[in-house]
């Protein structure tokens, strides 16, 4: 069975697209290279917010390298057939064609910008990609840390789904979130939802290896899709100066709303 594999540059991506590596007869790899994982401060921000942004980045970059380790693409992907893009090179014709050739069985995503034409209408039926959010409360960009900013940590979670040219969009495969614990950080738990997406997916996997389908359900709201510039410096007072980041703590001792998200899976049997 043949796999196209789409992964970024970090260390998530390669700590749950590295799992895939021995499940399939051949794979071909596309590396989208990603930004840095230390972005510098905005310009012309207050010495408080610049504060803030240092320090939520430097800890998830300490949370990530203890979980993940120093994984590097080179070296995970050093035995695989495999292709490096830029992000303005993901839907080139080029691609297209190579992916065209290798004829895969099934597409797996995590980690790339969105897929269009003409790369998508070359992959098979078949394109799982791995959203790090909820889907549909929270769908596009920076979708573990919406969650925290609107007091619902329970919201962190994983969706994979069925890829359509709109961000995160098609059918639903599965979704599920971690367990939370009393002192889980925001960034705690986003590698929470990681680490449960990895066991996840080689379930799923396995799944598509018997059936070679999944039975997905299509997405009845439109929810939200939230963009980059929606994120702003000044929403992380909310997070370390108001609420010092225990979020997960207040929802633990009840002082925040209990509503939990209904989640769907092709593997409940029901």
């Amino acid at each position: 069975m043949k796999l196209v594999l789409f992964s970024g540059s970090h260390p998530r991506h390669l700590f749950i697209n590295r799992e895939l590596l021995n499940s399939f007869e051949d794979i071909l790899v596309i590396i989208m290279q990603r930004e840095e994982l230390l972005p510098s401060p905005p310009k012309n921000i207050s010495e408080l917010d610049k504060s803030l942004f240092i320090k939520h980045f430097k800890n998830r970059d300490i949370v990530e390298r203890k979980t993940y380790g120093n994984l590097n693409y080179e070296e995970v992907y050093k035995d695989q057939k495999k292709i490096f893009v830029k992000p303005d090179q993901l839907n080139s014709l080029h691609l297209a064609k190579e992916i065209e050739e290798f004829d895969a069985d099934i597409a797996f995503i995590f980690g790339v910008d969105l897929i269009l034409d003409p790369v998508i209408s070359k992959l098979p039926i078949n394109k799982i990609n791995l959203h790090l959010g909820l889907s549909p409360w929270y769908k596009g960009a920076a979708t573990l840390f919406w969650p925290f900013y609107f007091l619902q940590p329970q919201f962190a979670g994983v969706t994979f789904h069925q890829i359509t040219k709109n961000p995160d969009e098609g059918e639903i495969i599965h979704q599920s979130t971690p367990s939370l614990k009393l002192g889980d950080t925001i960034h705690d738990v986003g590698a929470k939802c990681v680490i449960q997406a990895k066991n996840d997916l080689m379930v799923l996997m396995n799944k598509f290896k018997d059936e070679k389908n999944f039975v997905g359900k299509k997405q009845t709201t439109s929810g939200r899709v939230w963009r980059k510039k929606d994120f702003d410096v000044s929403h992380l007072r909310l997070i370390y100066d108001y609420y010092n980041d225990d979020i997960v703590d207040q929802f633990l001792n009840g002082f925040l709303s209990q509503k939990k998200p209904f989640l769907f899976s092709c593997l409940n049997k029901n």
